[in-house]
């Protein structure tokens, strides 16, 4: 019990999108394959339409940079994937919170949030506003003057 005081948690962007997706942005942005990681709740194969998979960053596979990346191409194909933010507890690396920063939550779930903790809601609605602004930025810098997409 005295070991678990003063470990910090490390935080960690998960990236969540169907495999397919994901290793297909993997291949093009050169990110080694290992770097993902196929959701083990019991989903079809790697090969099913699907299967989901996870991308953590920073990882040992996975840089920043590489990150960012692969979130260019899935904004750019208008690929449908999850962002968020993950506390994870450095001896087991099992998630202890997350926040769900994309897709934004639903006005019900965010209801519910204001009139439970109404400050985080705040956070959590800047916080999708931020990232949001951010893929409107991607998408604009990765199509071309006419609106055509550059590969």
């Amino acid at each position: 019990m005295g070991e678990a005081i003063g470990m910090e948690r490390s935080t960690v962007w998960r990236l969540t999108a169907k495999y397919r997706h994901l290793s297909l942005a993997a291949r093009l942005v050169a990110l080694d394959p290992n770097a993902l990681v196929l959701d083990g709740s019991g989903a079809p194969g790697a090969e099913s339409d699907m299967a989901t998979a996870q991308l953590d960053c920073p990882s040992y596979f996975c840089s920043r940079q590489k990150f960012v990346m692969i979130l260019a191409e899935l904004v750019r194909d208008g690929l449908s994937f999850d962002v968020s933010l993950h506390e994870i507890d450095p001896r087991s690396g099992i998630s202890m919170a997350y926040a769900t920063l994309h897709p934004r939550l639903d006005e019900r779930t965010l209801r519910l949030l204001t009139s439970i903790e109404p400050q985080m809601a705040s956070y959590m609605t800047e916080l999708n506003d931020r990232i949001e602004a951010v893929f409107e930025e991607m998408s604009r810098q990765i199509s071309g003057p006419s609106g055509t997409q550059i590969h």
